[in-house]
This record gives structure tokens, sequence and C-alpha cells, in this order.
């Protein structure tokens, strides 16, 4: 039994297990009541403020 080699007792590093990498990045920010009222009637919340950033970010480009 000594020239055996021990095997680990628990798991260990696994392909594929672990969270998955993303190339996003997670803002958070304090909303005036104002804008929390027309976010409450969004249904896709992320989706309304990629696309409002983004047409502002345009339109300012369009300005210089």
């Amino acid at each position: 039994m000594e020239n055996q080699e021990q095997k680990p007792q628990r798991g260990g590093k696994r392909e594929g297990s672990g969270r998955k990498k993303t190339t996003s990045k997670t803002y958070g920010f304090n909303a005036p009541e104002s804008v929390v009222e027309i976010l409450e009637n969004v249904p896709n919340k992320t989706d309304f403020i990629i696309q409002a950033i983004l047409e502002k970010n345009e339109r300012e480009k369009g300005q210089k």
C-alpha cells in the first residue's frame, strides 16, 4: 500500500465547469423618478437602455 499514489478525495478542475466568459460588463445607476416611470413600462430594460445609449452616441457623432 505504501507505493500506491493517493487520489484526491474531492473534485477538482473539470473542463467546461465554472462561470462562462462574457464580453459584457454590468453597470448600476440611480434613476430619477421620471426615468423609473419609463423603465417600469419597458419589457426589456437592458435592450432599451443599450439602444438609447447607442442612438444618443450616434446623434452626438453627427453634431461634431
